[in-house]
């Protein structure tokens, strides 16, 4: 059976710093995408030998944030993006890791939420532009400062 050479290749091991499986034969052991964020990796987290009373696994406040309207997106760029080398959308979406897993503050899922919320709908409107309520309470306004 002849094989794809343009296939990707798979079963290389595990990445030696987040532990995600290897396509790619970068250098033996460490993943693409570690190997680009070297000397930034977990900037904008802690690490901890246990996870904060009460924390919650970040996969956890994903699956919630799902449930409520919100991608996995938008809580992985609050917490830094992807291995938490980007700034922080807040201070209350900073991560705690133990080992590889990632914890999070349980008020994410409340007040955290919230602000992703707001800066959804602040993205959605346009700039520059009025909504037609507010056109219309505008013109409103002009025609009682006419009478």
């Amino acid at each position: 059976m002849a094989t794809n050479d343009n296939k990707v290749q798979k079963g290389l091991g595990t990445c030696a710093i987040c532990g995600k499986p290897l396509f790619k034969d970068y250098d033996g052991s460490i993943g693409g995408t570690c190997k680009a964020h070297q000397g930034k990796l977990r900037q904008n987290a802690d690490e901890s030998s246990a996870a904060p009373e009460g924390w919650l696994r970040m996969s956890l406040v994903c699956r919630k944030a799902v449930e409520v309207g919100l991608t996995i997106g938008s809580v992985v760029k609050a917490s830094g993006g992807d291995a938490c080398v980007d700034p922080l959308l807040d201070p209350i979406f900073r991560v705690t890791y133990v080992g590889k897993a990632k914890f999070m503050n349980p008020l994410v899922v409340t007040q955290g939420f919230n602000m992703l919320k707001a800066s959804r709908v602040d993205a959605d409107k346009p700039v520059g532009k009025v909504s037609k309520v507010e056109a219309e309470v505008s013109n409103q306004l002009k025609q009682a400062v006419k009478k």
